[in-house]
């Protein structure tokens, strides 16, 4: 108590003469009142006085808003950082929402790599005086905490080589972190160094963590960089164009021979049957200009087939000039992880499943397709992982025979080698721009079963009907003699073009020194 009561003496001494001042004022206020026997003159006192205490009090206010904003420009001694923290700390009542979601949102972004771009911002909100105290002195405070965490974080900037940097928004929760988890991999197993750099998208979810999947990744020869290093590669790796809509203000210096940008969302993420994109991704001609004006020239690389259509058929005009390579870039995974011993013991029943995340585009939006996509019949069952919100409100109701599991409940590989089957449709119009769910379950082994615009993607190790064929086409392959022949052709498709075997022999052909792998390698075909 005697702590507490000490630092609120120093508070009150730093705003100056200023409470004295209202003190001598109330007694002057008390005194008028009891002596002068005019009530009318007491009165006219009091009244003068108590104008000038509310004086005084915006003059208080305007000096502890000045001192923190005077905290916040100028560092402070190490030591003082807990006084800081402590001092703002009762100033910052709750606050309503329409407040926090942009002291929030800019806080983020000053902590995620974007602080020239936010601390301006923040600056005008904390001197707009039609703002509240507790608003504009939560956002000084912000302000205060983000350079004592920059001291108190400060470290030796990373100086060397690195076989591969990896650039990506690596916060993300499906398929652009598994991508980047798995090639992550297979670059430090074949014994390359490898510079990751996390790269947000400014309008999304900055303050989000870096996925665990990629943190757990980190150490020895992989390291993560930051504002200060000074790192060259022989490679740089950039995946995911959003994340290249603005670049981050706080970015290392990064001096590649190569840099290869793979496009693993289309500009839109839907086209519909007049061309006309839905669901705006990102842009073109900002993209190609951000990452020029960064490290100069680069290649471009679709990930799919899908990717490319999409390109050529919506944005051909958009990319003139840019250096699209003839191949694409697979995703990747190690066959020997996934794949099962054997097809899952009989039981009278067909399981059918599949995984994903629970949105709407990764599911059919006419609800007789999606009935007969995924059978309500006696002796199958539906299983998804991922979560079933979306289907849900396609169908109205989930049939009986569907099992759902949340997204991340159950291993992917663990929850494909209970099935017998694997079927993924998705938004008709939805640019799937690989289709790494169908790709993990044919390394598992499992038949998969997908609609024919997958067919050029995945070739013969994909089996491919339309919505009211998908029953038939499944109970067809579980006579066992065909059964086992598609399993086979699913596992050699992933092994030729989906593993890291593969993955390591295209870094190689971009001039990456791979230990025991020649860098003439050719990548094994280019469906």
């Amino acid at each position: 108590m005697a702590k507490q009561i000490k630092h609120l003496l120093r508070r009150v001494r730093r705003l100056g003469a200023a409470p004295s001042a209202a003190l001598a004022g109330i007694a002057a206020a008390v005194l008028a009142a009891v002596l002068v026997p005019d009530r009318t003159v007491a009165l006219a006192v009091v009244a003068a006085v108590v104008v000038l205490e509310f004086g005084l009090v915006a003059v208080m206010l305007a000096r502890l808003l000045a001192a923190l904003k005077e905290a916040s420009v100028a560092p402070a001694p190490a030591a003082e950082a807990p006084k800081a923290r402590q001092r703002t700390g009762a100033v910052l009542a709750p606050l309503p929402a329409r407040k926090l979601r942009p002291l929030k949102r800019w806080t983020a972004r000053l902590n995620q790599g974007f602080s020239a771009t936010a601390l301006p911002v923040m600056y005008q909100y904390a001197d707009n005086e039609k703002g509240t105290y507790a608003f504009r002195l939560a956002m000084l405070d912000a302000i205060v905490s983000w350079r004592d965490r920059v001291r108190r974080e400060r470290r030796e900037p990373v100086r060397r080589h690195f076989d591969i940097v990896l650039v990506s928004n690596m916060n993300l929760l499906g398929g652009t972190t598994a991508s980047n988890a798995e090639e992550v991999k297979a670059y430090r197993d074949a014994g390359l160094s490898v510079g990751l750099l996390h790269q947000p998208v400014f309008e999304w979810n900055v303050g989000r963590e870096i996925n665990p999947k990629i943190a757990e990744l980190v150490g020895g020869d992989v390291v993560l960089l930051g504002k200060g290093d000074e790192v060259t590669c022989d490679l740089m790796i950039v995946r995911f164009p959003p994340s290249l809509s603005r670049l981050m203000d706080d970015r290392p210096e990064i001096t590649p021979a190569r840099t290869v940008l793979l496009i693993n969302q289309t500009p839109f993420e839907a086209y519909g049957p007049d061309g006309v994109g839905r669901h705006f991704s990102w842009d073109v001609a900002t993209v190609r200009d951000n990452l020029k004006s960064w490290v100069g020239d680069s290649t471009w690389y679709a990930i799919g087939p899908s990717v490319r259509e999409a390109l050529e058929a919506h944005h051909g005009a958009e990319m003139a000039g840019v250096d699209l390579a003839d191949g694409y870039w697979y995703g990747s995974l190690d066959p020997d992880r996934w794949r099962r011993d054997g097809p899952r013991e009989a039981d009278g029943t067909i399981r059918i499943g599949r995984h994903s995340r629970d949105h709407a585009l990764k599911w059919q939006t006419i609800a007789e397709d999606l009935r007969a996509t995924y059978p309500d019949a006696e002796d199958v069952e539906i299983h998804v992982l991922g979560g079933t919100t979306a289907p849900e409100r396609v169908l109205g109701r989930l049939p009986g025979n569907w099992t759902g599991h949340p997204f991340g409940s159950v291993a992917p590989e663990e929850f494909l080698h209970g099935l017998d089957v694997a079927v993924y449709f998705t938004a008709e119009d939805y640019v799937e721009a690989f289709g790494r769910s169908p790709m993990e379950a044919m390394a598992a082994g499992l038949p998969c079963v997908m609609p024919p615009r997958f067919e050029p993607l995945f070739g013969d190790g994909g089996v491919y009907c339309e919505p009211e064929e998908v029953e038939a086409v499944v109970r067809a392959l579980m006579e066992p003699g065909r059964y086992r022949e598609q399993s086979e052709r699913s596992l050699a498709t992933v092994r030729e073009h989906f593993s890291h075997e593969a993955l390591l022999r295209r870094v190689a052909a971009l001039g990456v020194r791979v230990p025991d792998l020649a860098a003439t390698a050719s990548e094994g075909g280019t469906r």
